[in-house]
């Protein structure tokens, strides 16, 4: 043991181990274990034990100043039957000196990227997953691997997934976008019917007669709905009443992609929109981008709102053309029809925005 200058965050009781460059406050298999990197003083383990067993959360945060230090802590993390994760810092809960739980995160202030119970030796309950790249075993400890591949993951990639193991075997697996919504990630099915002999005679009327929600519901049936109480200045508006009432009752899947009514309703005037703050701008939907569809309720036509300029430029001529463009170009974006052929169909429909749009997915 030698002297060095202390760490402001380490307490003034705990001694330097100069061979192991680290500050120490408990002996090894101490009923209250703390060890601190030197020089920067980051809390590398907190640990509990009872009868000389680690019980209730231990931390630890694999630090580390020079590689050379690297090996050696590694050791000391297996030693103590610590696993290995996609990040160096992990909370684990012990019971008697058995690992029934293991949180990893980026700190230990931060969001749980992945939780792993066990439960005699195995893995066992529900498994949760910030979902991102792995290089190699998801979650190791001895002889139990989890490896992302059991996942199945789809593309692109879901912000999380929730999966539920019984000793040791995957059962199942749900996968969540990053508002909490459930995906559905089945196979999709190809439609064989998607108006690719529409005409442009034929859009005026899309929302009245009741087509787009029957395309909606045939196009995405096990999408969740958008739950939105709706808005008295799209009624007022040519086809809004039709469209406010689809809405309403649930008739509008949530998208990913083109076809997003999270803007739905949205008051530019009341929420003082840069550069559309006017009374005559109502939010109808949003593309994948973030850029907002805003109809103007007094000629019925739609410009598209590019947040960063702050400007609108026109978009379509009607609810009818951008409700029939966004719902397309989804499930293009979803392979449930072909891209070429419904470019090809905006050509012919004049849909230049929509053209534009279907390029950028």
């Amino acid at each position: 043991m030698t002297t060095a200058k202390r760490p402001k965050d380490v307490p003034p009781d705990a001694i330097f181990d100069a061979d192991a460059r680290l500050w120490r406050e408990g002996e090894p298999g101490a009923a209250h274990e703390r060890l601190w990197i030197h020089p920067s003083g980051l809390l590398l383990l907190d640990a509990r034990r009872k009868n000389g067993k680690l019980d209730g959360e231990v931390k630890w945060s694999l630090g580390i100043h020079e590689m050379s230090e690297h090996a050696p802590r590694v050791a000391m993390q297996q030693a103590l039957g610590l696993p290995m994760g996609p990040s160096p810092t992990l909370l684990a809960t012990f019971v008697d000196g058995v690992l029934v739980e293991t949180r990893f995160m980026s700190g230990f202030e931060s969001d749980v990227e992945l939780k792993v119970p066990l439960r005699d030796g195995v893995i066992d309950g529900e498994v949760e997953w910030v979902v991102g790249p792995v290089d190699g075993a998801l979650f190791e400890l001895g002889d139990v691997k989890l490896m992302h591949k059991v996942f199945k993951v789809p593309k692109p990639w879901p912000h999380r997934l929730k999966a539920v193991f019984a000793k040791g075997k995957l059962k199942s697996t749900e996968f969540f976008d990053k508002k909490g919504n459930v995906l559905d990630v089945s196979k999709p099915v190809v439609l064989t019917e998607w108006g690719e002999a529409t005409e442009a005679g034929a859009l005026a009327g899309y929302i009245e007669r009741g087509d787009f929600a029957a395309d909606a519901a045939r196009f995405f049936p096990k999408a969740a709905r958008v739950s939105n109480p709706g808005s008295k200045k799209v009624r007022g508006a040519g086809s809004g009443q039709v469209l406010d009432d689809v809405v309403k009752g649930g008739g509008v899947p949530v998208m990913t992609v083109a076809f997003d009514f999270g803007s739905y309703g949205f008051d530019c005037k009341k929420e003082e929109l840069y550069g559309a703050a006017e009374d005559k701008y109502v939010g109808i939907a949003s593309d994948g981008s973030g850029e907002m569809f805003l109809l103007d309720t007094r000629t019925g036509k739609i410009v598209r709102y590019a947040h960063e300029e702050g400007t609108v430029s026109p978009a379509f001529d009607s609810l009818d053309e951008l409700t029939f463009a966004l719902l397309r170009i989804e499930a293009a974006a979803k392979k449930l029809i072909p891209k070429p052929k419904l470019a090809a169909l905006f050509k012919t429909l004049g849909l230049k925005t929509a053209e534009k749009l279907l390029k950028e997915y």
